[in-house]
């Protein structure tokens, strides 16, 4: 006898749903599809909030090299002031060296132009710019020819000029006025 079995097989059904993998493969491929760029995206955000915070780190450092340095230029802007003041005073100085000699070579050309067998009293010898003014006394008036001669041939002097002589009975005052050469910076 042969049995039919009018019923359909059920194990083919069985078989089947077991045998339907290619939609899971599918979800699993989307599945891998979405989180692989998500993935790409968290790695990236993860560099990029290193990358900030060594730019922050960097940054603060930066700002308080800044701040170092700031204080180091008030200080030098503070020694150039310091600098510059301490650099006029000397050339203050310099100026002065250079100008004490020329009272010291007045003085010496008076003295030396001083007739030596004389009684003559220099009082005031008074200099504005260039001119010359010289007061004082002597017992003989005849000494003042030979001192305006003296003062003429030095060099030093010129335009020498007797502008006062008064002779009372003991002393003779007099007062010169000249005018010294100008001399160069070389000399």
């Amino acid at each position: 006898m042969i049995k039919v079995n009018l019923f359909r097989d059920k194990t083919q059904k069985v078989r089947k749903a077991a045998a339907k993998p290619a939609v899971a493969r599918t979800g699993a491929l989307l599945v891998v599809m979405l989180l692989l760029p998500l993935a790409g995206v968290g790695a990236w955000w993860y560099e990029l909030r290193g990358e900030v915070k060594n730019l922050t780190a960097s940054r603060t450092r930066l700002r308080a090299e800044n701040a170092r340095l700031q204080a180091v230029k008030k200080d030098i802007q503070r020694y150039e002031a310091l600098k510059g003041q301490y650099q006029s005073r000397i050339d203050v100085i310099e100026r002065l060296k250079e100008s004490q000699s020329g009272p010291v070579i007045l003085m010496n050309n008076v003295i030396q132009s001083i007739p030596r067998s004389s009684s003559l009293w220099l009082t005031t010898i008074d200099q504005k710019g260039e001119r010359i003014q010289i007061t004082g006394y002597t017992k003989h008036s005849d000494v003042i020819p030979d001192l305006l001669t003296n003062l003429a041939s030095s060099g030093y002097f010129e335009n020498v000029d007797l502008e006062l002589m008064e002779d009372p009975k003991d002393l003779a005052k007099f007062q010169l006025v000249c005018t010294a050469k100008r001399t160069t910076p070389a000399e």
